[in-house]
């Protein structure tokens, strides 16, 4: 559902756009709204503070991050919780080690992980520490990502206030500080007048462009990214959990209530059948 919200969102944003962008007395498009010089001022300039800011490496987290959010479902977790249930049966039946066998036709990524590591660390204070590091680091990961697209929020308004600084600076200086037209002129002064306000409203496009990238992109991309990474950080912090209980060697049953306890209660309810 989280792919079909993002969508929705656009198409609604969009469709607003549009719609806010007519000019409805005389029945046209206000194709003002379209500059192609305080586009590329504005989406250039963030790109370029983004490319100052952060490594090469860093950066490929604007092309990643963006297709994330229309790939990407929040993370579940009671698939995960069936799985290391029913990981802890075969444990208890034919211990421990009988879970090697069964890694390799695991699809879970840090599942996989946690179990290898489970079987290969005697200590369990030590197999956390591994594993929390392991999240530690993912998490961070994500942080860098959504802290990107946050700075690139509010280096896009500033932007657009350049553009729009710079278009009346040009317009003062090609359409004022041109001196050949007489001031007593009145047809002179209207066309200037009607300059002067033409190239006002195209200065300010560029402000446009700014709060509405900011707003209507690069902040709710931040948004969606950091709740695709809570939901998987609650799912490998569940993962954790049963897999220490799995090295404990703790009972089928004790391991699936202290995994319930990560869940809301219609999942809980659902997931109550397991045995």
């Amino acid at each position: 559902m989280s792919k079909l919200a993002t969508v929705l969102g656009v198409m609604i944003g969009l469709i607003i756009l549009i719609l806010s962008m007519i000019d409805y007395q005389q029945g046209q498009f206000i194709y003002a709204f379209f500059n192609w010089q305080g586009l590329a001022l504005v989406l250039g300039g963030t790109l370029a503070a983004i490319f100052i800011n952060y490594p090469m490496r860093q950066v490929g987290c604007v092309f990643s991050g963006f297709i994330k959010v229309f790939a990407s479902e929040p993370a579940r977790s009671d698939d995960v919780i069936e799985e290391i249930v029913h990981l802890s049966h075969i444990s208890k039946q034919k211990g421990l080690l009988a879970i090697e066998h069964q890694i390799d036709s695991i699809q879970d990524r840090f599942l996989r992980f946690s179990l290898t590591e489970m079987l290969i660390y005697n200590d369990a204070e030590m197999l956390k520490q591994s594993l929390e590091n392991r999240l530690i680091n993912m998490r961070l990961r994500h942080l860098g990502c959504q802290e990107v697209y946050g700075n690139m929020a509010s280096y896009a308004p500033a932007f657009g206030m350049m553009g729009t600084v710079m278009g009346l600076i040009i317009m003062m200086t090609t359409q004022v500080g041109g001196g050949d037209a007489s001031p007593y002129g009145t047809a002179q002064s209207n066309d200037m007048l009607g300059s002067l306000l033409n190239g006002m409203g195209l200065a300010l496009v560029t402000t446009f462009y700014g709060v509405l990238f900011s707003n209507l992109v690069f902040l709710p991309i931040a948004g969606k990214l950091k709740v695709l990474s809570d939901a998987e950080v609650l799912r490998n912090e569940i993962i954790i959990h049963g897999v220490m209980g799995l090295k404990k060697t703790e009972s089928p049953l004790l391991i699936k209530e202290q995994l319930l306890a990560f869940v809301n209660e219609k999942t809980k309810l659902r997931l109550e059948s397991l045995r």
